[in-house]
């Protein structure tokens, strides 16, 4: 994507964390834990973006078609859905701030969640409709301007925040200080686990400023946010506001700031529904790269698009009706878990992905050891070496030459340049002469290749001079071959060193360890939690799988591409961003571990069914004509083909 998509994608990171996030951690948690937590999150988002940084789309081929790269964009979509029904729900919570409760009591959500938001909720399906309209009315002009609005509206929300906010703290300096205490690790593992979506998962795969690209993603967002943790906790106590939905909006209410509550209720109000905007197309384009030739997994009618807004409705529809379902059926406590454990499951297998790609069997390799290599290895002689003859004309072949009657290089050079034909020469022919073997030249070839016109009588009278200038001129390429090679001697050592392939050994001794991996990053998040002992054996295992993994012999076409991280730290980057993905990813599965299985497994039926009937249903291209009604010629697109004309009866 270009460098304005990626910042936009951003800056939707970014937003969903100054509003959403930072202030449920800094609500829920004490202020030293979230601001560590956020932290971490901070380091394994940004170790996961290095590792998946990947070159320009125009440059790089499409991706495999694979079970794991299958799952990556499955569960990018439940994140993505995840956020834009917590989004609606957060938009709801503002509105009944603002009307104080009255327009609650007018739906039907009466019930309260444990983040004082109703549930179910129908402002938030109101929301989600409304953005599904605006995209099916194909109003990409909102698209276009909503990451500048959000940009500017995420400015103003922090500004407002933080100087307001300062001269309204109810502790000192030396109360906060105090205040400062980790009650355990696994608070500390949870709050950043839950700050996980608040910071960008992969770079913009343009190839400049990657190091500027670094610094913006990881610290920058992290600067707002440890200074949105610092102002919240010198304006409340330690938990003062937990299970609220907007602890933000909630502490100026509390400390009677009137219009700076106000103000930021209603930036909490609007934000949100940017965001959803924003994140809508994310979701209905997975949905339409879901249906093309590439993956076949939904029907190919999907990616229909309509004739008066060229946006396409029937990938949009079913996206909002997802985060419609989500946004009325969830309470915003489990949107927010289920979108940081999908996202965080994402990146570990994203890199599992690429790991597994690195190590695969070398198809290059094993598709030249087909064709015949050279063995012939170059070298200079010494100063102090001398020539070595390796093969001496023989008496019978010098007698022999003064008997002709023009020497083969003078007779070769007189010929006149007539019409010749291609002679087929073995391989072995067309090896340099002076360098590979001695000089041996094919009379037959030769005499074809003068024609009949070297017999005039002019050409023969220069022969002649010339043969009765020196007997022994025969002998002068000897010579000339001799001194060549003084500074060059010719060793068939056998093939070139080239480097050990990768084979299906290779990748299954990966496989093997690169599973030990993964169960060992689930041991470690085991013992944090539950078992509370030293895990200093899985530390170990790790680092043995990791200096085995980097031993084997990598695919040359993926270790050609560019890469962030270099060869030898590889594999390193890849199973630290595994383990640290899967150890926050256990904090928070244990409460939605339910509705990530559900999500795969619907996930897995459609890829499998893909995979086993090839079927071609519902074919976007219906004719139906009937005698009675004139037809009505219509032209319909498809996403990546060409357009296409109906008929339809009206």
């Amino acid at each position: 994507m270009g460098s304005m998509q990626g910042f936009s994608l951003a800056v939707t990171h970014w937003s969903f964390g100054i509003i959403i996030l930072v202030g449920l951690v800094s609500s829920n948690f004490s202020s030293a834990e979230a601001i560590l937590g956020v932290l971490l999150a901070g380091c394994a988002s940004t170790l996961s973006a290095i590792c998946s940084y990947t070159p320009d789309a125009s440059e790089s081929p499409k991706p495999q078609r694979t079970l794991l790269n299958f799952l990556i964009l499955w569960l990018d979509v439940l994140s993505n859905l995840a956020a834009a029904a917590a989004c609606a729900r957060v938009t709801s919570a503002s509105i009944d701030v603002l009307t104080k409760n009255h327009f609650r009591e007018l739906l039907l959500g009466m019930e309260q969640s444990v983040l004082d938001e109703r549930w179910p909720d129908l402002v938030g399906v109101l929301v989600i409709l409304m953005a599904t309209i605006i995209r099916m009315l194909g109003f990409e002009v909102v698209h276009k301007f909503s990451g500048a609005v959000l940009f500017l509206g995420l400015l103003t929300y922090f500004a407002i925040f933080t100087v307001i906010g300062s001269f309204h703290t109810v502790n000192s300096f030396e109360q906060w200080v105090d205040s400062l205490k980790l009650h355990s690790s696994v608070e500390v593992l949870r709050a950043g686990a839950f700050c996980a979506f608040a910071f960008v998962h992969k770079l913009p795969t343009t190839t400049r400023n990657n190091g500027l690209k670094i610094f913006t993603i990881l610290f920058m967002p992290l600067l707002f946010y440890v200074v949105l943790i610092i102002v919240f906790s010198f304006m409340t106590h330690y938990k003062e506001l937990e299970g609220t939905a907007i602890p933000l909006v909630k502490v100026f209410q509390n400390r009677d700031v009137n219009w700076a509550w106000l103000a930021i209720a209603w930036l909490t109000e609007c934000l949100p529904i940017v965001l959803v905007i924003q994140i809508f197309p994310s979701v209905y384009f997975a949905f339409l790269r879901l249906a093309s030739k590439e993956w076949k997994v939904f029907v190919s009618s999907i990616q229909y698009q309509s004739f008066l807004t060229g946006a396409p409705v029937l990938a949009i529809f079913p996206a909002g009706s997802l985060m419609a379902i989500l946004a009325f059926a969830c309470p915003l406590a489990y949107l927010l878990k289920l979108l940081n454990v999908a996202c965080l499951l994402k990146c570990a297998l994203a890199s599992c992905s690429l790991m597994n790609n690195r190590y695969r069997p070398d198809v290059l390799h094993a598709h030249l050891q087909a064709f015949p290599t050279a063995n012939v290895n170059y070298s200079k002689l010494g100063p102090q070496s001398k020539p070595v003859s390796r093969h001496l004309i023989s008496f019978k072949e010098r007698v022999k030459g003064l008997f002709r009657k023009t020497p083969q290089y003078i007779h070769k050079l007189s010929s006149p340049k007539g019409p010749s034909l291609t002679v087929g020469r073995p391989l072995t022919e067309e090896q340099e002469c002076l360098l590979f073997k001695d000089v041996e030249i094919n009379q037959a070839a030769l005499s074809f290749e003068m024609g009949e016109g070297s017999n005039s009588e002019t050409e023969e009278n220069e022969m002649e001079a010339l043969s009765a200038s020196d007997e022994e001129s025969s002998t002068d390429i000897d010579g000339i071959v001799e001194e060549y090679k003084e500074g060059v001697r010719v060793a068939t050592m056998g093939s070139f060193k080239r480097a050990t392939p990768s084979t299906k050994l290779t990748q299954l001794v990966f496989l093997v360890f690169m599973t030990v991996i993964v169960l060992n990053a689930a041991s470690i998040a085991l013992s944090i939690q539950i078992v509370k002992r030293y895990y200093w054996v899985e530390i170990l295992a790790l680092a043995l799988c990791i200096v085995v993994i980097s031993c084997l012999p990598e695919n040359s076409a993926e270790k050609s591409k560019p890469s962030l991280l270099p060869s030898f730290l590889f594999p390193l980057g890849h199973s630290l961003s595994i383990n640290a993905n899967i150890l926050l990813a256990s904090m928070l599965l244990p409460s939605v571990w339910l509705g990530v299985v559900i999500w795969t497994l619907s996930g897995l039926l459609l890829y499998w069914k893909c995979d086993c009937c090839k079927c071609e249903l519902l074919e976007p291209l219906v004719e139906r004509v009937t005698s009675k009604v004139d037809p009505q010629h219509v032209l319909y697109q498809y996403q990546d083909s060409l357009v296409e004309s109906i008929v339809i009866a009206s």
